[in-house]
Parts: C-alpha cells; sequence; structure tokens
C-alpha cells in the first residue's frame, strides 16, 4: 500500500503519524477489554476475543455471493466459509463489522445446525449453536446485508463523478470484515471464490479473470471469478461500475494487463498502458520467479483516504491522480511517480501476495521490501533518472522520524488494535527499506538479492516472519545475520557513530568507532537500550587514491583498521550512504571532506556528509556559516537530488529566522538561488529532463515564494490568467504564487472552485488558496472546508497551506471555533491516517511561550481518538525539539543575517 502523507512544513518537527478512526465510532469490544497480544481461549465457548480470533475454527476457503449496484446505499451478501473445528464448540468467533446477519448455519454432511449471530462491539461476530460442534470438517453459511460508505474510503465504498455512481473496496488492514463476516487477520490464508450480481450495463472487476456470466433478469447479470491462489482477507477487492477498460497488452511471460477507468477516461490511462507490462517484466527479472497471478488489472478510484494505491492480488487500485494523466500535457514528475508508485505496488505481489506476513508486526516485509524494490525497478524502468539515488532521500527522512524517542520500532509488539493502525508510517516504509539498503551494501547485491529469492522460494503462497526472512539471508550469505538484522528491527531510534581517524606511529592507521542513540535536543530521555550490529563502511583516501573498507560495529566501542600506506588526508564514514545511522563530525573533519576529498565521494556520499553537517549546524554543533559552504558545490552538481539537498536547510530555516531579520533572509535567499530560478523560469518545455523539471520547482519555490521575488510573482500572475493551458508541471504552483501575489486571482480561483470538474485542478486551486499568507484571505479559505457544496476530501488539509506563525494561528483559532463541524465532515477511517493529524495544526507552530497550552489542547481534544496517543505524543515532541532547535540556531542565524542585503538587493 503507498501511504497518503500529510506534509508539515516546520524544521525539525516530525510529520504527523498515521492512524486509523475516531473514537466518535462506536467503541469495539476489543477496545473496551484488557489487551493481550495472545489469542482468545479455546474450548467448548472460548471467550470473547482480546485481540485475535480464538482458534478453534479456521477457515479453509471461502465462497461468497454479493449483489452489488451503486445505485443503491448497500449490498446483500452470503458467504460459506469451509473450515474445520478443532474440538467441540458451542461458539465461533468471527469479524465483522455494521452488519446486520438474516440467517447463520452450519452444515456438515447435508445436515444443517442453526447458528445464533451476536455482534459484540462493533467488530465481533459470535455464532453459538445450541449444541457444541463436533470436532472436523463445517461449512458455516450465513446471509447478510452491509452498507456502502460514501464519505471514507474503507470497507466498501461508494463514489460519484460526473454523474455515475462507482463501488470500490478497501481492505487493509482491518476492513474486509466490513463486508464479509471471516477471520479478518493476515495468516489466514486461504482461497477465495467470488460471485457478484450486478446491473448488466456495469462492470464488475475482481482479484481473478471471470469466468462465467449469466443474465438473471431484472436488469441483472451475475458474474463469476475464478477461484483465488490464498489469499488473506486484506487482499481480496471488487470494483463494480461503468468502467472503461484499457488493453495493456501482455507481458513477456503472457499475463494479461488492463487499466480500469471510470466512464470516458480511457485516453487519460495511456501512459499507464505503456509502462505496466515493462514494470512487471523488470520484477520477474528481479525476483526470479514469474508474477504470481493470473491477471493484471490497475483500477483507478476518483478519490482515496488514507492510502494512495492498494496492492491487492490481481486488481492493484490507485487514486485516480496517480494513474490518469493528461494525454499530451502529462509532467515529466508525474510520469515518473507513476512508475514508482506502481512498481511499489507491483512489487507487492511477491512481498505481501505470495509471501505474507504472518502478523501485522512484521508489516514491514510488505511495505518496507517494496518501497525497497521501487527504486531498483525504476532505476532499470529508465536509468536517465538515477532513481537509486533517492535511497538517500528516503534513508534522511526515516532518521527523521527515528529522531523521536517516541518513535516506534519496525517490528512493533502488537498489544492493542492500535498498534496495527499505527504500523503503517515512515518507520515501516522508509526504514524498514533503509535497513534493508544497509545489510545489501554490507553482504554484496548479488547475494542478498538471492536471499531474497530463497526467501520467496521457501514461504510462496505462505506466511513469513522477520526471523524466517533473516535466516534466507544468512543461509545464502554463509553467515548468520539474524543478529545484526534484530537490533535494527526490535529498538527503535537510530545509532550516532563516531569515526575518528587514529594514526599512531609505527601503528597501521585505523578508524576508531563509537555508537549511541541519537537523541537531539529537546528530546525525553531515552529508555537503555542495547548497541546495535553496524555495518559500517568507509571511503577513506590511500596515497591520493579512494579506497574502501568494512566491518561489524558490534558494541558501544570498535574500530576499522585501514590499508593504507600514511596517515589518510579525509575518511567518510558511510561508504554510498547506505548506512542507517547518523554520523558526527568535527569542523575540521568536514572541512576535509569538502576541501580535499570532494571530488572523490560518490552524489550519494556528499548529500550524506551534508545531511550530518547540517543537522549538527541546527544543533549548535557546528558553525552553521561553514555548512552554507556547501551549497555551490551541490548546486553546480544539477541533479534535482543534490539541488533539493542545498535548499533543503536554508528553507526549513525559513520558520526559525527571527521575524525583525525575515526581510534579510529573503534577500539572501533571492541573492543565493534568484540567477538559477530565473534561468531556469516559469515555463516548462517538451525537451525539460525529469531532473529540470523538479529542480524548476524547487528554485522557483526558494525564491519566489519563500524568498518573495517580485519579478517571478508577478510572472506568475500574468500566467494565471489562462492557468488552465498551462502545462500540469508548473500549474499547481504558478496559481500558488499568484493567488498570494493578487487578490484578484484568489478571489476568482475562490469563486471557480466550486465548479471545476477535474480533479486534479480543483486540488491545484484549494492549495493555491490555502497559502496565502493574508490572513483575512486565509479565512475565507479556511470557510471552504465547512461548505457541503465542497468535497471535504479535497479542503480538508487547507489549516497546512501557509507557513506564518500568524497563519497558523489563524488555522488553530478556526479548528477551535468549528471542531465539532470540522470532526463531522472530516473521514475518520483510514489505515494510514485519520482526523488526529489535525494535531500538528498546533503542534507545528514551535512556539515557546504556548508550549504548554498547544499540548494540553492537542492530549485533550485528539489523544483519545483511535490512534491518537501515539499521534499526539509524537506532535509534542516534535514540537518540543524545534523549539530547543530554535534556541540553539538563534545565534548562529543572526550572525548569518548581520551581513545580508538590505530588502530589495
Amino acid at each position: 500500500m503507498r501511504m497518503s502523507i500529510v506534509v508539515v512544513g516546520l524544521v525539525a518537527c516530525s510529520s504527523p503519524a498515521t492512524q486509523l478512526k475516531s473514537s466518535s465510532d462506536p467503541a469495539t469490544v476489543v477496545e473496551n477489554q484488557p489487551a493481550a497480544p495472545g489469542r482468545a481461549g479455546h474450548g467448548l465457548e472460548p471467550a470473547a476475543p482480546v485481540l485475535r480470533l480464538p482458534r478453534n475454527f479456521l477457515p479453509a476457503s471461502y465462497t461468497a455471493t454479493l449483489a452489488i449496484d451503486p445505485a443503491r446505499s448497500g449490498f446483500d451478501g452470503t458467504i460459506a466459509i469451509a473450515g474445520n473445528v478443532s474440538e467441540p464448540s458451542l461458539v465461533i468467533w468471527l469479524h465483522a463489522r455494521h452488519l446486520k446477519i438474516k440467517h447463520a448455519a452450519a452444515t456438515r454432511g447435508g445436515a444443517e445446525t442453526q447458528l445464533t449471530a451476536t455482534p459484540h462491539g462493533d467488530e465481533l461476530l459470535e455464532l453459538r449453536a445450541a449444541a457444541p460442534l463436533a470436532a472436523g470438517a463445517w461449512t458455516l453459511a450465513i446471509d447478510y446485508t452491509g452498507e456502502y460508505d460514501e464519505l471514507n474510503t474503507a470497507g466498501a465504498f461508494k463514489q460519484t463523478v460526473r454523474g455515475a455512481s462507482y463501488v470500490y473496496t478497501q481492505f487493509e488492514a482491518l476492513y474486509a470484515r466490513r463486508v464479509f463476516p471471516c477471520f479478518d487477520e493476515p495468516d489466514n490464508k486461504v482461497p477465495w471464490r467470488l460471485t457478484l450480481d450486478v446491473p448488466d450495463q456495469l462492470v464488475a472487476v475482481s482479484n481473478t479473470p471471470a469466468v462465467h456470466e449469466q443474465a438473471l433478469g431484472a436488469g441483472k447479470k451475475r458474474i463469476e471469478f475464478a477461484a483465488t491462489k490464498p489469499l488473506p482477507t486484506y487482499l481480496v477487492a471488487f470494483g463494480v461500475g461503468p468502467f472503461d477498460l484499457v488493453d495493456a497488452g501482455k507481458t513477456r511471460s503472457g499475463t494479461p494487463v488492463r487499466i480500469v477507468t471510470m466512464r470516458d477516461r480511457a485516453p487519460e490511462a495511456a501512459w499507464a498502458a505503456r509502462t505496466t507490462t515493462k514494470i512487471i517484466d523488470l520484477l520477474e527479472e528481479f525476483f526470479g520467479s514469474p508474477y504470481p497471478y493470473e491477471k493484471m488489472d490497475m483500477l483507478a478510484i476518483p478519490v482515496t483516504v488514507g492510502f494512495g494505491a492498494m496492492e491487492n492480488a490481481g486488481l492493484i487500485t490507485f487514486t485516480e491522480t496517480l494513474m490518469l494523466l493528461d494525454p499530451k500535457h502529462a509532467s515529466k514528475g508525474d510520469e515518473y511517480s507513476w512508475v514508482v508508485v506502481a512498481a511499489h505496488e507491483l512489487a507487492h505481489q511477491w512481498f505481501g501476495n505470495l509471501v505474507t506476513t504472518a502478523w501485522w508486526d512484521d508489516i514491514w516485509l510488505n511495505e518496507g521490501f517494496a518501497s525497497w524494490v521501487e527504486r531498483k525497478i525504476s532505476a532499470r524502468f529508465e536509468p536517465a533518472w538515477h532513481e537509486e539515488l533517492s535511497e538517500v532521500n528516503v534513508r534522511d527522512s526515516a532518521l527523521g522520524d527515528d529522531s523521536l524517542i517516541s518513535a516506534r520500532q519496525i517490528r512493533q509488539p502488537i498489544v492493542v488494535p492500535d498498534d496495527i493502525l499505527t504500523a503503517f508510517d515512515g518507520i515501516t516504509y522508509n526504514k524498514g527499506a533503509s535497513v534493508l539498503n544497509m545489510f545489501e551494501g554490507y553482504l554484496g547485491p548479488d547475494v542478498f538479492l538471492r536471499g531474497v529469492r530463497e526467501y520467496l522460494k521457501q514461504h510462496a503462497f505462505g506466511n513469513a516472519t522477520s526471523t524466517e526472512f533473516a535466516s534466507a539471508i544468512s543461509l545464502v550469505a554463509g553467515k548468520d545475520v539474524g543478529a545484526a538484522f534484530a537490533t535494527f528491527l526490535e529498538q527503535p531510534g537510530a545509532p550516532e557513530i563516531t569515526a575518528s581517524l587514529v594514526c599512531d606511529a609505527g601503528q597501521p592507521p585505523r578508524v576508531a568507532l563509537g555508537q549511541r542513540r541519537y537523541v537531539p535536543p529537546g528530546a525525553p530521555a531515552a529508555a537503555a537500550g542495547k548497541p546495535w550490529i553496524v555495518p559500517v563502511c568507509v571511503a577513506f583516501d590511500r596515497g591520493g587514491k579512494r579506497a574502501e573498507t568494512c566491518a561489524l560495529l558490534e558494541a558501544a566501542t570498535g574500530s576499522i583498521a585501514l590499508d593504507a600506506p600514511s596517515c589518510p588526508r579525509w575518511m567518510m564514514p558511510n561508504l554510498d550512504g547506505r548506512g542507517y545511522y547518523r554520523n558526527t563530525y568535527t569542523a575540521a573533519q568536514v572541512a576535509a571532506l569538502r576541501d580535499d576529498a570532494w571530488p572523490q565521494l560518490k552524489p550519494t556520499e556528499r548529500r550524506v556528509v551534508y545531511f550530518d553537517a547540517s543537522d549538527a549546524a541546527t544543533l549548535g554543533k557546528l558553525p552553521l556559516q561553514l555548512v552554507l559552504s556547501f551549497l555551490p558545490k551541490l548546486v553546480a552538481a544539477g541533479d534535482r537530488f543534490s539541488i533539493r539537498a542545498a535548499l533543503g536547510m536554508p528553507r526549513g530555516m525559513r520558520d526559525l529566522v527571527p521575524p525583525e531579520l525575515r526581510t534579510s533572509y529573503e534577500a539572501w535567499m533571492r541573492r543565493t538561488f534568484g540567477a538559477a530560478a530565473r534561468k531556469v523560469g516559469l515555463a516548462p518545455k517538451d525537451s525539460d529532463s525529469l531532473d529540470l523539471e523538479q529542480v524548476r520547482g524547487d528554485l522557483i519555490d526558494a525564491v519566489a515564494n519563500a524568498g518573495r521575488d517580485p519579478a517571478l510573482n508577478a510572472a506568475a500572475v500574468k500566467l494565471a490568467a489562462a492557468w488552465r493551458d498551462l502545462p500540469p508541471a508548473m500549474r499547481g504552483q504558478v496559481l500558488a504564487l499568484a493567488a498570494h501575489a493578487s487578490p484578484a486571482v484568489f478571489e476568482r480561483l475562490r469563486k471557480d472552485v466550486y465548479t471545476e470538474p477535474d480533479r486534479a485542478r480543483r486540488q491545484e486551486m484549494v492549495n493555491a488558496l490555502a497559502s496565502t499568507r493574508d490572513v483575512a484571505q486565509q479565512r475565507a479559505a479556511l470557510a471552504l472546508i465547512l461548505d457541503p457544496k465542497l468535497d471535504i476530501r479535497d479542503t480538508q488539509f487547507m489549516f497546512f497551506g501557509a507557513n506564518d506563525e500568524a497563519n497558523r494561528a489563524v488555522s488553530q483559532q478556526f479548528f477551535k471555533d468549528h471542531k465539532d463541524a470540522v470532526l463531522a465532515r472530516i473521514p475518520s477511517d483510514g489505515t494510514t491516517s485519520s482526523q488526529t493529524w489535525l494535531a500538528y495544526v498546533f503542534t507545528t507552530s514551535c512556539a515557546p511561550a504556548r508550549r504548554d497550552e498547544i499540548a494540553a489542547y492537542v492530549t485533550t481534544t485528539f489523544a483519545k481518538l483511535q490512534g491518537g496517543d501515539r499521534t499526539v505524543k509524537q506532535a509534542i515532541e516534535g514540537m518540543d525539539q524545534c523549539i530547543a532547535r530554535r534556541a540553539l540556531m538563534e545565534p548562529e542565524i543572526r550572525s548569518w543575517l548581520a551581513g545580508a542585503a538590505p530588502p530589495g538587493k
């Protein structure tokens, strides 16, 4: 699954944790009972489940028929669950949410035993027999009805677009129970056979190909789908509506591929149709095994909440703005994003689908792996993108999340349901991918990939754990890496490594190493942990040439011997930037890497040095001017990764600049980056590369937005006169600049947003309106959140549009004034998001005078929402760290800007 991410624009403040639903939903039995990670008891009458269902009945297969009509508000269903009763049982427990049971029975050998169906709480269904069911094979037969959700995109949900209604599904993590009474846990992986009764003018798709269709009369038809290979409930999926079907051909191994769009949207599927089979071919080569399912349909959903794409076996779903692109003017960035996300979801067909995590504590085996693989495949898909360089971005993002003491560990114990719902975060995705990348670098790509293939072979169509993955890698590598993996999987945080050259007379040079947990100022004290077993790989100078070596750091201290004839002039302690750790540097070490080592450092290593040095500067450990001296070198590289890295620190410092120095800061941004921004200009060209297109956006933001360049803002106002005709690559950014610079443009967008039919353009309009710094305009923009004529899923993130403190105050007061109305409108269900992200509306203020007030308010308001406890703790800690950095940096910022050009220069 691809996360749907809320971006919070304040340096050193963590992004919103990912949650599920509001406590305004009815409480569930599981939530109200004492938590326990184990399964409920067995016996004649197993107790109500605490976290996991009892195993006195385990399904072996499901056969379900659903009557799905998007014109209705709900559906009818029947399901036959064949399985085995392990011991005489009066009660069988299943998951079911908001399903009305009409009839339930257990059948065996032609005899039927009636079952009394009783919902418990909001998630559980008790099936009780009058006399115990004997041990052996039984089939549970249940007739029921269910509801479509028209706000959240969870379970079976309905959306109406341009007069046509559609029904889609999203079952990860805990939502299959909204459509089927079932054993909704990932280790129950069995075949499914699905039949859909639908209006005869509609199209129905599911995980497998349709094998039979018959007319039912009264304008209905029945579509039977082939039985699936073993699947957990969360990977079952279907869609019903007036779809357009686009034939995307077959893969080299013969798998048929289709793109499934909303009515009259087929032309926008051209890029997806051209690229999907190639991505599958590349994945088959990478994994050394065939695509494991019969077909692949890629299904567009008008809008999603809490996810951007979902890897259902044979039927992947995507939010429409990812998949449906302007066939004539799609940006390079949109084409690139599609390939990356499609590669992620298609990689899941092996990691997650073919081999499924045994329980949610190992969800990184799905998401971390797909995030790791997506870059391998994207780099092969188009080498000119140099997507392998993006691995450092993933690592840096994960290290940012891991800087919180309240960060979860990758393999998080599941004690309460919230632990499932908060597991889909940057630690799972980005840290998981980065740890894999580190061990791949240490063992070598060929060895590591052979281990991955061995793991898939051992557990195909089954379930597996982290221990089993490490065992497969160790088997192929010829050495045990399980203990090293465990230190990164089973404790939170990241190592901070000190590496110093030691050159004693008569002794070979060596690198002295030390490690501890990275704990930035403002963080609470960290619990005692054990040392990580860290693969540390270094590059160093050997007589004017680059050399490399690696070793395991297994204790708090250690060393690496260097094969060098004399003391190296420089040493870089994170080869290729693959190490999942931070490095501490002295000013002399940083200067040596900048002046002596730079030509011999790889692009990833340069960015890792800058990352660590930048962080040290924000903590007062290195001079800010020393770090800023790297900017010309990074900008000169010319690629999107280096320039974005260069811009990241000065852009992020904007909110830390004292108000009286803001104009000096803006002048510095214009002077430093203005020439480059004016050179690339606002208007994209057909000849632009992906790098140039993305660099343009970053430079324009730095100069026109952060630097308030009057010429670029005036140019944006002119272009906005015909903004709908602008290329998508810059359309949204031009609109945002123009809306801020021109009250007339702002007002026109505010009126036109009600009638804009295109979701991508409508989102650009909403973002532009939200980004205004004018507080009166901002209040008018925020009012759109409560306007029933607009889709709240388009407007909900307007709270974060502008980042000046005055704007934050407006957003906070608007929420306080309209809290109940806002919470009533905003979607509450989504595996990777919920209403709890609203806590960051307040904690991004980074205001020391208001710290206690803000912490009290967000705790009272959001901590009791489902998933809210972890979110609130992380949001408050992020605020505390930001406050600490602001205090540490202020003297350096004042010194830096004291010599900046006066305003307007």
